[in-house]
């Protein structure tokens, strides 16, 4: 009787799992390198396509083609889905990727801090003006830029001392400082706060609470606007609507309303972050995603109404002050337009179309008589120049890049070139055409800020960057960690000071 000789069991497939990978590599070269996929902003989604099939195509080979061993297979599945059952999708960065952390991972505070500090004195004057404040969203003359003056010699190559951290609730404002205070918004579970703390210690001073919250999945939770500091008043506006004028001293609420319930506005998409802009006794906010009157002017003293104007949604970015041909005025984009308005009637004096339906989120930038404006999703940067003639204003486009498309990030402006990021790439242009100066290094949708000669880069993962101002190149000077985490809240320095924070916590450091 012959015994009977078992088959050889056939090898691993692990030459076809190669090819299968190869395939899905091939298709996300391709693209990656279609321009509509990268000029379009969706980068991340198709880097996240790519995670997605190699994971499928993984797992199906491995249950149906793989040739191993049952226990083998089920042991490779169990290893594959681990990390997966072990973490979250905590938002997404600002190319549409997820922001993946650990479930056990700390969270934004959820309770209001203690409060520990030291209020000012009743009826002082809480300072606002000069180098050692910062009273408002991009600084005191709100163009992304500040001298440095009180910084010490050979401050950017030198890593500054920190000086406190602490935990902060959800949202994406960032700090206005003023007097020995410095001023936030953020989202601690059901309530939204105003809160103050000082400077030099971190301690919380006081803080205004409104019971309402904003949430959102892609663009995360929470207030988007930063506080501006005028007269020894906070104004900020709340994701919702809520604008409220409080005494910078004590928090005591002086006024408070919801501007888009009065106004028969609705909340936008991705919520209100428009910072209060405070010109001539006036708060000049961008209202809803209605086209009718989208901008509006409130008393600064009572939160009157004074008027309303705009024919286009509100955009997410905030208006400016600012003196072209001849006129001083408010300068706002909106969705589909850029346009400026009469201070005291809100009276439309001109407008350009900039025809972007998507989210104009960077502030216009004012050169002279000409409004640098930029925006993601394909769009660019424009050059707009204001003239007038017998007929009142004229806006004119003197030209138009796609090589910076600034989708949340503010811009700067130094000596002929203009600085930003193009969805994430640091970018420099000629001002004078708008062609290319050089492209540099990638920092996700961070936010910048132009400091004497040169820039603070805050990385959308919390990193920091200290490049020079060069048009010739990109020079890197200084690189240090700050956060760990999405920060799209934009960097501040007061004086010596800098600011920066995200959805959890805040830091301060020294030069």
């Amino acid at each position: 009787m012959k015994s009977e000789v078992a088959s050889p069991r056939k090898r691993p497939r692990w030459r076809l799992l190669l090819i299968m990978e190869l395939v899905v590599i091939i298709v996300w070269i391709v693209l990656k390198s279609v321009p509509h996929f990268v000029e379009q902003g969706w980068g991340g989604a198709v880097d996240l396509l790519l995670l997605i099939a190699a994971i499928g195509v993984t797992l199906s080979w491995l249950i149906f083609f793989s040739r191993l061993r049952w226990k083998q297979r089920v042991i490779g599945i169990f290893l594959m889905l681990l990390p997966v059952a072990l973490m979250k999708i905590d938002g997404h960065t600002g190319s549409f990727f997820p922001q993946l952390s650990w479930r056990w991972s700390d969270q934004s505070a959820t309770q209001m801090p203690e409060i520990s500090g030291m209020m000012a004195r009743e009826g002082e004057l809480i300072k606002a003006s000069g180098p050692a404040y910062f009273p408002r969203f991009l600084g005191e003359k709100m163009d992304n830029w500040i001298a440095g003056e009180l910084l010490p010699d050979g401050w950017e190559s030198k890593e500054p001392k920190e000086l406190w951290r602490i935990e902060m609730g959800e949202g994406w404002s960032a700090f206005a400082v003023a007097g020995k205070f410095a001023y936030t918004m953020d989202q601690r579970g059901a309530i939204e706060t105003t809160i103050c703390y000082e400077l030099l210690t971190g301690y919380a001073v006081w803080t205004h609470s409104e019971e309402v919250r904003f949430e959102e999945s892609m663009g995360g939770d929470g207030p988007r606007s930063t506080p501006t500091v005028a007269d020894s008043k906070v104004y900020s506006l709340g994701a919702t609507g809520i604008l409220t004028c409080l005494d910078a001293r004590t928090g005591t609420l002086i006024w408070g309303k919801n501007v888009l319930e009065e106004t028969n506005q609705s909340v936008p998409k991705w919520a209100k972050s428009c910072s209060p802009l405070v010109v001539d006794g006036m708060v000049i906010v961008t209202l809803g995603s209605k086209a009718d009157k989208s901008l509006g002017a409130f008393s600064a003293a009572s939160g009157e109404l004074m008027w309303r104007s705009g024919n286009y949604p509100s955009s997410y970015a905030s208006p400016v002050v600012a003196t072209l041909a001849g006129k001083r005025q408010i300068v706002a984009i909106q969705q589909k337009a850029l346009a400026g308005f009469e201070i005291e009637t809100g009276k439309e004096l001109w407008a350009f179309p900039i025809g972007n339906p998507q989210s104009n989120c960077a502030s216009p930038l004012i050169v002279e008589d000409t409004i640098i404006t930029s925006s993601g999703y394909g769009y660019g940067t424009h050059r707009i120049q204001i003239k007038k003639d017998e007929t009142g204003f004229k806006a004119t486009e003197l030209w138009h890049s796609l090589k910076l498309k600034a989708k949340f990030a503010d811009m700067i402006v130094k000596d002929g070139f203009l600085y930003g990021l193009n969805d994430g790439r640091m970018t420099c242009l000629n001002l004078e055409d708008g062609k290319s100066a050089w492209r540099g290094g990638n920092y996700g949708h961070g936010q910048i800020l132009g400091v004497g000669g040169h820039i603070i880069v805050q990385g959308e993962q919390g990193d920091i960057s200290i490049l020079e101002l060069n048009p010739k190149e990109e020079k890197v000077v200084l690189e240090f960690d700050a956060l760990d985490h999405r920060t799209w809240n934009h960097p501040v320095l007061a004086g010596r000071i800098l600011l920066v924070r995200n959805d959890r916590e805040a830091v301060a450091f020294k030069y």
